[in-house]
């Protein structure tokens, strides 16, 4: 269906642009926001993101899918934000020797204890307590629900560094919501290996 709407802006359609927008521009917006950190600059970001997509349609070449080469544009054009406002980036970077034998710890079991109402805040206070490339690797991952191969495309990560990324994440989420459960009384929450 986007494909539709692409060829449609390629045409010469502007108000078919609009769509496209709507489609993507909360997801875009949650990935500036991640990166820079700051509303009034993720809004920023998000709208120069899509005026950089506009005048780049042309280019786009299927052989991503169209939100894999948005996002891109939207990672970059946060990085070059930071940059211009000489902020320190968020980017970790780890060597081979920090990925070894990587066990990831299932939240599952604590989250179901947990009613809709509070499982939604202590997921959001668990998520608040991650560095910035960490939220945005988890959201990346979940909320998007990017496959690591696509998550390096947007951010130039490597394969080894986004799956660390993602363990460190979930294991901080993990020993985060664990210690909200236990201060429940709500201890008997067990450990289990996510395959």
């Amino acid at each position: 269906m986007i494909n539709h709407y692409l060829s449609k802006v390629i045409e010469g359609d502007v108000s078919a642009y609009s769509y496209i927008v709507n489609q993507y521009k909360n997801m875009a917006f949650s990935i500036a926001l991640r990166v820079v950190n700051n509303r009034e600059d993720a809004e920023e970001v998000t709208q120069d993101a899509f005026l950089k997509a506009y005048n780049s349609l042309k280019k786009f070449n299927h052989k991503s899918k169209f939100s894999t080469w948005l996002y891109t544009i939207v990672y970059n054009t946060a990085i070059s934000k930071i940059r211009k406002n000489k902020k320190k980036s968020a980017i970790i970077q780890l060597n081979d020797e920090d990925i070894e034998n990587i066990n990831i710890e299932d939240i599952d079991n604590i989250l179901v204890k947990f009613d809709e109402e509070d499982k939604k805040k202590v997921v959001n206070l668990a998520i608040n307590k991650l560095s910035e490339t960490e939220k945005l690797i988890i959201t990346l991952y979940y909320l998007s629900e990017k496959s690591i191969n696509k998550i390096i495309e947007i951010t130039n990560f490597s394969n080894s560094n986004i799956k660390v990324i993602l363990y460190r994440s979930r294991k901080k989420m993990y020993d985060e919501l664990k210690f909200k459960s236990d201060k429940l009384g709500m201890n008997e929450t067990k450990k289990t290996i996510i395959k």
